[in-house]
């Protein structure tokens, strides 16, 4: 069986558009509009009969919904998730000072750059606070994506300090929200509200990373390169199961899957670990980088733990690091390891991330997923998961209650089938005899944001939520996203507001402006016209 091309994922994501038809992109995950795209003839042919287009078609969004999975089901992936409404939320009552100090222009970062140059001095207090939160989170963004953009991030000498405090920023950030939504008392979150003198005293006590000019241990690959590259070697493996088990990894080389950031992560594995490329994608070598991109990409060192480890705060957390450190300690033992893996097992699973997270000092992420799972005794969480069971949720804080329940209900399957929803690919294709397991997994799953054939955004229909439940809180999320969206580009971008959301309701969006800007107004006490720009 030929691998078809057209029905294959093999552009980068796009995390803007509006539509793919017309596009050589056949997917895309957007992680600020937390919707899952599929071009037209890529949603067609899944439904067809079982030939290999519709397995072609369905491998392409299986790799789609596992990046809904790294965002919402994986704990750096959820506070990365978190962070956009978390800068908004954790400025909020600096955003409105501000207004309340009549700073009322696009883009407040360009105001302050222009006060700072005219006056020499950043005395504006609210503001401040606000744009220091903005640099911090999104710094933090940066490194995660790539450590590499540490060169670019100290060039700039007013805003970054080191990466250590905007770590430190970005967990509180995140956390402090979720906690003001779920947990105000800090009764079962990590108590942000303790940290802060255990990292002043990390600075004075110059620990590499967090300080000003601090060497840093860098890795090459960052939480981009491991989410494609867990994303394709999935597909793969369920191609390889579904299609041709003969399939070899130069067929996906020439079908355009296996290159640039694809492999990026995987490159360098096989490069560390000192394995040869293996031919066939259902090799154990390809199942072992599976389960170090999920390691990777799940720390607890502050979520959803407390901090165990200030001084290692950074090395415990980012996804690359991890990956990294991981992979060099496979490569001590890389016989012993390769031949850990031949079920795709739970037991495999268990054993391997409990023995390869204690060889770079971390709690096991498998096995904190006990203590998350703990929070549910509290009547907080119980109601938020009814909620969730309804598909009703309550308004305020909406978007975060939504996404802390999927997150919750990611953890209580992982628990019970961590090698599943590790690879994906491989039982979805019932090569491991999980067929039925696997598949509801994957529907219950699924990305609960999608495009229709209009290009419009929808409520994944999911079996047993009420309909109309389901479409109050697509559309009350997305209320909140839009404001979201406004604050931000209030903040960074220059020029008059654009109320462009045709990304979300196609034509249609062109009737919300007036409840946009009536919300607007209900949050800050002014009609945005009053916003000028600079």
């Amino acid at each position: 069986m030929m691998l078809q091309k057209n029905l294959l994922f093999a552009q980068e994501e796009q995390l803007n558009n509006y539509s793919l038809d017309g596009t050589s992109i056949k997917g895309s995950y957007s992680t600020m509009q937390f919707a899952l795209r599929l071009r037209k003839d890529i949603r067609d042919a899944q439904f067809s009969d079982f030939l290999p287009e519709q397995l072609q078609a369905k491998s392409t969004v299986l790799h789609e919904n596992i990046h809904w999975w790294q965002h919402m089901g994986s704990n750096f992936g959820f506070l990365f998730s978190l962070s956009y409404p978390a800068f908004i939320h954790y400025s909020l009552n600096e955003i409105r000072e501000v207004v309340k100090d009549n700073i009322l222009f696009k883009s407040l970062l360009k105001f302050d750059k222009e006060y700072f140059e005219k006056n020499g001095i950043a005395d504006l207090a609210n503001l401040n606070v606000v744009i220091n939160n903005y640099y911090d989170i999104e710094y933090a963004k940066l490194f995660a994506l790539s450590n590499q953009n540490i060169l670019k991030l100290n060039e700039d000498r007013r805003f970054f300090l080191n990466i250590g405090h905007c770590y430190h920023i970005f967990w509180v950030a995140t956390v402090h929200t979720l906690s003001d939504s779920i947990d105000k008392d800090y009764n079962f979150l990590p108590p942000t509200n303790s940290w802060s003198k255990e990292f002043q005293r990390l600075g004075e006590e110059k620990v590499v990373g967090f300080y000003v000019d601090s060497p840093l241990q860098l890795t090459q690959v960052g939480i981009k390169a491991i989410y494609e590259g867990q994303a394709i070697f999935n597909q793969a493996q369920y191609l390889t199961g579904t299609l041709n088990r003969d399939l070899t990894y130069s067929d996906f080389v020439n079908r355009g899957m296996f290159y640039g950031i694809y492999t990026e992560a995987f490159d360098l594995y096989i490069k560390i670990t000192g394995y040869s490329r293996p031919e066939n994608l259902l090799d154990p070598i390809v199942g072992l980088f599976l389960l170090i991109c999920d390691m990777a990409i799940n720390p607890n060192n502050g979520f959803p733990l407390d901090i165990y480890d200030f001084e290692n705060f950074i090395t415990k957390n980012d996804p690359g690091i991890r990956f990294t450190l991981i992979c060099k300690e496979v490569s001590k033992k890389a016989e012993y390891y390769r031949d850990r893996i031949s079920q795709y097992s739970k037991e495999e699973y268990v054993l391997l991330s409990k023995e390869l997270a204690t060889s770079i000092g971390c709690a096991c992420s498998y096995e904190s997923i006990s203590e998350v799972l703990k929070w549910r005794e509290q009547d907080i969480v119980k109601e938020i998961l009814k909620e969730e069971d309804q598909a009703d949720y309550t308004l305020i804080n909406l978007p975060i209650r939504l996404l802390f329940s999927k997150y919750l209900r990611f953890q209580e399957d992982k628990l019970e089938h961590p090698n599943i929803l590790c690879w994906a690919g491989y039982h979805l294709s019932n090569l491991g005899g999980e067929f039925d397991t696997a598949n509801t997994l994957y529907l219950k799953h699924h990305a609960i944001f999608m495009d229709d054939d209009s290009g419009e955004i929808k409520a994944t229909i999911i079996n047993g939520k009420p309909k109309d439940k389901l479409l109050k809180s697509f559309n009350n999320f997305y209320a909140h996203n839009i404001l979201y969206d406004l604050v931000l580009k209030w903040v960074t971008e220059e020029g008059e507001f654009k109320f462009d959301y045709k990304w979300l309701a196609g034509e249609r969006a062109k009737t919300f402006t007036p409840t946009i800007k009536e919300n607007f107004k209900k949050q800050f006490g002014i009609d945005i016209e009053s916003i000028k720009p600079i």
